[in-house]
């Protein structure tokens, strides 16, 4: 995803959206019209803008102190 332009980045995230819209209603259908919260599914709600382009990277530097790679 680092080689994609940052201007793709909304399109991606709708296409995540209606991943997730389509495996909720299927899990719907199988379980008899309940609807299970399912934690992965719900990754995207939590994330956080932090202004740090390289995070994903070079996490352990900004979680631990490791030199940057």
């Amino acid at each position: 995803m680092k080689e994609l332009p940052e201007e793709d980045y909304p399109k991606i995230l709708e296409f995540v959206h209606y991943l997730k819209k389509g495996i909720l209603s299927e899990k719907k259908k199988r379980k008899g019209g309940k609807k299970k919260r399912d934690p992965l599914l719900l990754v995207d709600e939590f994330a956080v803008d932090t202004g740090i382009p390289d995070l994903a990277e070079q996490h352990d530097h900004y979680l631990y102190g490791v030199p940057k790679k």
